[in-house]
């Protein structure tokens, strides 16, 4: 039984925790949502929960003899560990070592998947090394698949592995991710509008440059409706999900029409994540992120970025937890693809906003075609009310849920707003960014301007190759 024995039970309760499990298999039932004997284990009541087993007479004859046999037909297997390579044999070195220092129960697999790149390096790293936690799998890859094509064959060993854990070789791993991907399985498992698990914990907005700090609820994590692409989980079943939607729409070009930012209009082809970025926007599903990261972005140069970037680099998490994970709908630190946080949210903690079916532009940075609704809360100039003042040092959305008062937020019809201007950004981006050195700044400002010429170099582009 030790294939279902899961942290934090002792032995006679992992027992009990894997017996549980077992019967609601037989009974094909889910013991998600069939689980006395689990809550009275947390309980640490193993009298009662012994009491609360009681199969049937012939269940319980052969219940012991038949439990590993069972083991390919339930859903408790281990999560995979995927470390993703092509040709940086130091920097797959350097995400293995960091992966072989975790802290997993007995039998996790590790699987290294390398595309094909000529360089032999790779793999004699991978071959070199001891995995200590379970059995290690090579995946060689005898033709270059690309780097979209590679991320989509990993994760379909989902149908292996039920889920998997996956990082590319530039992502360093904290020792504690595993136990946070295990508790988010328990959590958010069967609960569909959850399309995966981050394990990077997003310190700055991806498509703007501007720094991200989600509201403070209570829990250890938040919601945003982006994918994970530096350090993530995915259960066979949220892979699939997927897997179905990209079926029907992965030749299909991304565009702001799509209710997602610019700047994915400009990443390359081979990107796997801007597909699934348009799938939870298409899908009205979320990704889940952790407030201190589990994983972290090196800042070397690769497939899609020629430069080293250092602005992604973040604090990994050093603490083992029992992580504070509310239902989705319980969150108050919940986000779309633009980082504005859930409209439900502020109706439900500002008072002045109660009854107004409004979108969230707080940066003032969202299309036209991504504004569907009749009113419309933004930092963009305006006449109307209510309006909100700018609060320094802190976050937009911290502005509305102090009531600060001013002038600068509005939300009032779409029709009575003004486009965005340069001064009223960088008034917006020197508040909420106060003591970031000036090159920080700039960066942010050049922002949109780096994206458009990204964009018209793609179509110049597509234009020659179909001219």
């Amino acid at each position: 039984l030790a294939p279902y024995a899961l942290p934090p039970y002792s032995c006679k309760l992992c027992l009990l925790h894997a017996l549980h499990r077992v019967s609601c298999a037989r009974a094909n039932q889910d013991w998600r949502r069939n689980r006395p004997i689990c809550a009275l284990a947390r309980a640490n009541q193993p009298a009662a929960a012994q009491a609360a087993f009681t199969p049937s007479t012939e269940l319980h004859q052969g219940l012991r003899r038949r439990a590993l046999a069972m083991s390919d037909t339930l859903t408790t297997r281990l999560p995979a560990i995927v470390a993703v390579g092509y040709n940086r044999p130091d920097a797959l070195l350097r995400l293995l070592t960091s992966l072989a220092a975790g802290e997993y129960p007995a039998g996790v697999p590790l699987v290294i998947s390398l595309d094909h790149s000529g360089n032999e390096a790779p793999g004699i790293v991978a071959d070199a090394f001891a995995w200590p936690h379970g059995p290690k799998r090579i995946i060689r890859h005898q033709s270059n698949l690309g780097l979209r094509e590679h991320i989509l064959s990993c994760g379909d060993l989902t149908r292996e592995y039920g889920t998997i854990v996956l990082f590319e070789d530039d992502i360093v791993a904290s020792p504690h991710h595993y136990a946070y991907v295990l508790q988010a399985i328990e959590r958010y498992g069967d609960d569909e509008r959850v399309a995966g698990f981050g394990l990077y914990g997003y310190r700055i907005n991806e498509f703007n440059n501007v720094d991200f700090e989600p509201v403070d609820d209570g829990s250890d994590v938040y919601f945003l409706q982006v994918a994970a692409s530096w350090g993530q989980a995915w259960t066979a079943a949220q892979w699939q999900l997927f897997r179905g939607w990209y079926a029907k729409h992965g030749s299909e070009p991304i565009v702001v029409a799509d209710h997602v930012p610019r700047q994915l209009e400009a990443w390359q082809s081979n990107s796997w994540k801007r597909f699934y970025i348009k799938y939870l926007t298409a899908t009205g599903r979320t990704f889940l992120f952790p407030r201190t990261a589990l994983s972290t972005n090196t800042a070397r140069s690769g497939t899609n970025t020629k430069r080293e970037v250092s602005i992604y680099q973040t604090v990994l998490d050093q603490r083992a937890r029992v992580w504070r994970m509310p239902p989705l709908e319980g969150s108050r630190a919940r986000y779309d693809v633009f980082y504005e946080p859930d409209p439900a949210i502020l109706h439900g903690l500002c008072p002045g906003l109660a009854g107004m079916d409004f979108d969230v532009d707080l940066y003032g940075t969202k299309p036209p075609e991504a504004l569907t609704r009749p009113y419309l809360l933004s930092s963009r100039p305006a006449r109307g009310t209510p309006q909100f003042g700018l609060l320094f040092g802190a976050p937009p959305v911290a502005s509305i849920l102090q009531g600060t008062p001013g002038e600068f937020f509005t939300c009032a019809r779409r029709e009575l707003f003004g486009p965005m201007t340069t001064a009223r950004r960088m008034r917006l981006i020197r508040a909420t960014q106060i003591g970031r050195p000036l090159n920080n700044l700039m960066f942010q400002m050049l922002k949109p301007l780096q994206t458009s010429l990204l964009i018209r170099k793609g179509r110049r582009a597509v234009g020659m190759t179909h001219g």
